[in-house]
């Protein structure tokens, strides 16, 4: 009797060895998988701005080479919102001048409460087709309306036969010996070609009676809103996480102030569903994730949802280079291509 129970006992610790084994397997194909994605997310981040850059060259021109590059709060499209001051006021984005531009430029900009910028949509994946004369989409899915299709040309998507985006954002900061301006609640991804920015003039830029479809305004659907969120909480374990991921963001502690400010941000990107259609609209046994991330200012925060609550679960940080011009992404995807990571790319014609 007393051998069966040493046999039972010892089979029961080879089982919970085994589980926990299994266990650890699926966490480390987890974190491998997550690496490969994110290295080839860079990888195409990288490329799309060495084409932005060389375009101009291509094409026997130089006019609508980048002045600067944004540092965003946004590492990635997912999470990005398509109207950032309005939907998410805390967002941040430092502009720096190209080192060739007179810091002059930026002088007077202080005086104005916000500022337009021009930019390019160099994280789109379809940028090269659209660059060369590709065929665009006629009509795109609207989030808002629940994968409901419009033209392209009536929304602010980025997928546009050319790339160009157009955003408004509050004045934060001005520095014109660095060449650097900060602006909030801006919807740019972090690494954007930024082509031009304008100050925000109320008088002209503010049209008294303007009109748009029911379903562009905030809230504007009320209760039906496909994309609400009732409630974001955050879990007591996801505390310490998220404090040592900032403290290890560099571009989290450049653009807010301390954690509780990156936390309120965080908040407010978490405030509306952010999935894609086809996640929010499957039934739970058939969608494909139980929990989801998305990356902030390089941290990747780990979160649930269930009855449109959300509940930030877990938080990690992502080491980063934000590149300060283009010329260091080039030298980047050159250094790659030698060591054979990335494909040749074809001379220009």
């Amino acid at each position: 009797m007393a051998r069966q129970r040493g046999v039972d006992r010892r089979d029961g610790v080879l089982a919970f060895v085994i589980a926990a084994l299994a266990i650890i397997h699926t966490r480390i194909v987890t974190k491998l998988r997550n690496a490969l994605d994110e290295h080839e997310r860079e990888k195409r981040r990288l490329q799309s701005i060495l084409r932005v850059r060389d375009a101009p060259r291509a094409h026997g021109d130089g006019l609508f080479e980048p002045i600067g590059v944004a540092r965003s709060s946004f590492s990635r499209r997912n999470g990005t919102p398509r109207q950032g001051g309005a939907l998410v006021p805390l967002a941040r984005c430092e502009i720096k001048l190209e080192a060739k531009l007179p810091r002059a430029l930026l002088e007077g900009l202080e005086e104005y409460s916000h500022a337009w910028v021009i930019y390019v949509f160099h994280a789109n994946t379809n940028l090269t087709g659209t660059r060369a004369g590709g065929a665009a989409k006629g009509k795109v899915s609207v989030p808002r309306l629940d994968g409901g299709r419009v033209g392209a040309l009536a929304t602010r998507t980025p997928h546009r036969p050319v790339p160009v985006g157009l955003s408004v954002g509050t004045v934060e900061r001005v520095d014109t010996e660095r060449g650097v301006v900060v602006l909030g609640g801006m919807d740019l991804v972090d690494g954007t070609p930024v082509l031009d920015i304008k100050p925000y003039v109320p008088f002209c830029d503010s049209i008294e009676g303007a009109k748009a479809p029911n379903w562009v305004g905030r809230e504007a659907l009320g209760k039906d809103e496909p994309l609400k969120i009732e409630r974001v909480d955050f879990a007591e374990r996801a505390s310490a996480p998220l404090s040592s991921s900032f403290v290890r963001s560099s571009s989290a502690k450049a653009l807010y102030s301390g954690v509780d400010a990156f936390k309120s941000f965080v908040k407010e990107v978490l405030s509306y569903d952010i999935r894609s259609i086809r996640e929010r609209n499957a039934p739970p046994e058939k969608r494909k994730f139980d929990t989801y991330r998305v990356i902030l200012c390089d941290v990747e925060v780990e979160y649930t949802i269930t009855d449109r609550v959300v509940e930030v679960i877990g938080a990690t940080a992502i080491p980063h280079e934000v590149f300060d011009d283009f010329e260091r992404a080039k030298a980047e995807i050159e250094a790659r291509e030698a060591l054979g990571e990335l494909p040749k790319r074809r001379a220009a014609k």
